[in-house]
Order: C-alpha cells, then sequence, then structure tokens
C-alpha cells in the first residue's frame, strides 16, 4: 500500500508538472482577445511567410560585399538590410509574448515550394552573373518584389491580429517596407550617371 501510494503520490507530481509546462507553452498572451480559428491560421500563415522574407532579407547587403555599387544603392540595401533584421527579432519577441503566434507556419504546396526555389536560383545566378547597371538593375527589381509581398503580408498579419501589440508592429512594418518599396522604385527609374 505504501509502494501505490508513493508511486501516485510521483505520478500526481509529475501530471502537474507536466501540465504546468504545457499550459506555460501555449498560453496566449496575457488579455488577449479571442482570436477565430481561421484568423489565427492566417495571421500565422502571412506572419511566418514575412519572417522568412525578413530572414532573406536581413542578409541582402551581403551582396554588395562582392560587387561594386553607387552610393545611394548602397544606402538603400543597407536600409533595407537594417530594417528586415529588426523586424525579424520584433517578430521573435512578439512570438515570445505570445505563444499562439507561429512563425514557423508556411504551409505551401509542394509546387509552390519548388517554384519558390527555382525562382531564387535564377535571381542568385542572374545577380552573381551581371555587373554594373544590369546587376543594379536586377538588384533592384528582386527588392521591389520582395518588399512589394512583404508590406502585404505585413498588412495581412495585422488584419487577422487581435492584439493592439501585434497589429502596431505589423502595421508599422508595412508601412516601413512600403516606404522601403518606393524608394526601391525611384531608384529603378534614375539610373546610375554614365
Amino acid at each position: 500500500m505504501k509502494n501505490f501510494i508513493r508511486i501516485f503520490g510521483i505520478l500526481f507530481c509529475a501530471e502537474i508538472i507536466c501540465g504546468c509546462a504545457t499550459f506555460h507553452k501555449t498560453a496566449p498572451a496575457k488579455n488577449a482577445p479571442a482570436i477565430s480559428a481561421e484568423k489565427l491560421q492566417m495571421r500565422n500563415n502571412s506572419a511566418s511567410l514575412l519572417y522568412d522574407l525578413l530572414g532573406d532579407e536581413k542578409n541582402v547587403s551581403k551582396v554588395l560585399i562582392i560587387k561594386s555599387d553607387r552610393e545611394q544603392l548602397h544606402s538603400l540595401i543597407k536600409a533595407i538590410s537594417t530594417t528586415t533584421g529588426d523586424a525579424a527579432k520584433q517578430m521573435d519577441q512578439l512570438a515570445k509574448n505570445d505563444a499562439t503566434l507561429n512563425l514557423h507556419a508556411i504551409e505551401l504546396p509542394a509546387g509552390e515550394k519548388a517554384t519558390r526555389d527555382a525562382i531564387a536560383k535564377t535571381k542568385e545566378k542572374e545577380l552573381l552573373f551581371s555587373s554594373g547597371e544590369n546587376f543594379e538593375f536586377t538588384l533592384l527589381l528582386t527588392q521591389a518584389d520582395a518588399l512589394s509581398y512583404g508590406w502585404h503580408l505585413a498588412k495581412i498579419a495585422a488584419e487577422n491580429s487581435s492584439q493592439p501589440e501585434q497589429i502596431h508592429e505589423f502595421d508599422s512594418l508595412s508601412v516601413a517596407m512600403q516606404d522601403l518599396y518606393k524608394q526601391v522604385v525611384a531608384l529603378m527609374r534614375s539610373p546610375p550617371a554614365k
């Protein structure tokens, strides 16, 4: 009987400890308004795609190490890297504050994933094997695509969030990426002086 009580006590304590650990992992942020399953999935999917994009974009300035460029392009690419790097850190913090925010819920169909990988390889080759105006144009074109996509992903994430802090952060990122997009387009329209 003593062994039974001891085993029961150990199992009871283990269940309480495991139950508390599980609760802390999945608990939404304090005072978080309810969010429907559909909105939660939409927010997590758009936030995941955005987070993935930010992970790529924060490293875009590394291409400048091997390619020469004009000062305007250099400054703009650095601004894109800094903005997206800071945004990725902010998204990490948002996910720490809200366990329902999953930044790894990309959920792309296999065909879409394969297409994206093929496009990325093509763009990488175009950038590596171009120089001068062609390099600049190709780089700016890739950035215009990425920034437009990112600004819209952030907007969708904001529209499907229920927490004011998340809405504010996603909206701010959407505006910042839209502004960078406009700067990229303006630079594309003013080719380097010969």
